[in-house]
């Protein structure tokens, strides 16, 4: 890891990892610096330039304008939603390009989602330790403040951790003893914490994307090894099923209880988000121009959310983005230089991502989210692009 830091620079780690640790809530201060560091660059960034970043910019522009004729977060978020995603693109496109090394790549984006987990799980871990598991409110207070945290805002900073089970499916042979039983020491106390905190979300995370790291761990066997896996898969979840069993009243699964049996806001509904979106959805044709959050509250969807505030413009960018990043992701699957295990981190990672895109309001209430996605997208990127120079 010291020589991989020492390839990016010790500034930009440094401003990044502040950023993602936001110490005493003043993150934002390095991801400034981040930029700054960026514009006094001058010529050195050209190279990093490509056509998804003037996407990124356009819809941080557009979204930023019509964000300052009503800015209900503050003044202060005018300027995160235009600078920080565009700016977080650059740098891992950067941190890609300085790395050059593709096993690096796939060891750097595990410590950044580890170093972006952090403060929230050691929020929640000493939330358990000094109150108990079992707790009426659900809500968490981040270590740097006593005013609580959303749990749905706090359980986010966990997405990442949830993927680790198929992450280690993948390069369990590979890694040190000693490394698996880190990535397992963190999964175990992130499950904990995302049962303190009663994230449905994050249970979904863990479970498809353990899943799809099965399929296509699977898509890469011989039909021999593929047959014999099948035979174990099918065994093992018979015998979960059967000998298994899991008491719902439990204190374990308090904070899921009276969510599960919830017409309103059970799991049949989403959470009570299908008629948010179908709201919205007709809003995007009666008020292309967006609407006020007071209407029905928080679309719960990231893409529907960028319209109330941005109008049709945003939604239709983000979209394109959107798309365009599919592909991206599609293309490193594919990629036969890449690593197997690069590969299977990016796919799930990248399903993670739009797992909360899809039913949390991000940029309303997890930017941080959004600028580690496209943080995450100019890593992809650029090693598509070093992939290609090496052919």
């Amino acid at each position: 890891m010291l020589s991989i830091i020492k390839k990016i620079g010790l500034g930009p780690i440094v401003l990044l990892t502040l950023y993602l640790i936001d110490p005493f809530n003043f993150g934002f201060a390095f991801g400034y610096l981040i930029f700054i560091y960026f514009f006094l660059s001058g010529k050195a960034i050209l190279p990093l330039l490509d056509k998804d970043i003037v996407f990124i910019t356009l819809f941080t522009a557009v979204y930023a304008v019509y964000y300052s004729f009503n800015p209900i977060s503050g003044s202060q978020f005018i300027f995160i939603y235009l600078l920080f995603p565009p700016t977080f693109y650059l740098l891992g496109k950067l941190i890609s390009n300085k790395i050059n090394n593709f096993e690096n790549i796939y060891k750097i984006l595990l410590l950044i989602a580890t170093i972006y987990s952090l403060i929230a799980l050691i929020s929640v871990l000493l939330n358990i330790y000094n109150v108990g598991f079992y707790q009426v409110n659900r809500d968490v207070s981040m270590i740097w403040s006593h005013d609580p945290m959303n749990a749905t805002g706090m359980a986010a900073y966990l997405f990442a951790n949830m993927c680790l089970p198929g992450i280690i499916l993948f390069s369990f042979k590979k890694n040190k003893h000693s490394e698996n039983l880190i990535l397992i020491l963190i999964y175990a106390l992130s499950l904990i914490a995302v049962l303190r905190l009663g994230s449905r979300t994050q249970l979904g995370i863990t479970l498809i994307t353990l899943f799809v790291s099965i399929f296509y761990f699977l898509a890469k066997q011989s039909i021999v090894k593929k047959a014999i896996s099948l035979i174990m898969l099918t065994v093992f979840t018979i015998l979960s099923i059967s000998y298994i069993s899991i008491n719902s009243k439990s204190d374990i699964f308090s904070a899921y209880a009276d969510r599960m049996d919830s017409k309103k806001y059970g799991a049949g509904t989403a959470g009570g988000r299908t008629e948010r979106w179908t709201k919205s959805i007709e809003n995007l044709i009666d008020k292309p121009l967006g609407w006020d959050v007071t209407e029905f509250g928080y679309s719960h969807n990231l893409w529907l959310d960028a319209a109330r505030v941005g109008t049709v413009i945003c939604f239709i960018l983000l979209v394109w983005f959107s798309i365009r990043s599919t592909i991206n992701v599609y293309k490193v699957t594919k990629n036969k230089i890449l690593p197997l295990r690069l590969k299977n981190l990016t796919l799930i990672y990248f399903i993670a991502f739009y797992l909360q895109f899809f039913v949390e309001p991000i940029l309303d209430g997890s930017i941080q989210l959004f600028v580690f996605y496209c943080l995450f997208q100019g890593i992809i990127n650029e090693s598509l692009t070093l992939s290609e120079e090496k052919k």
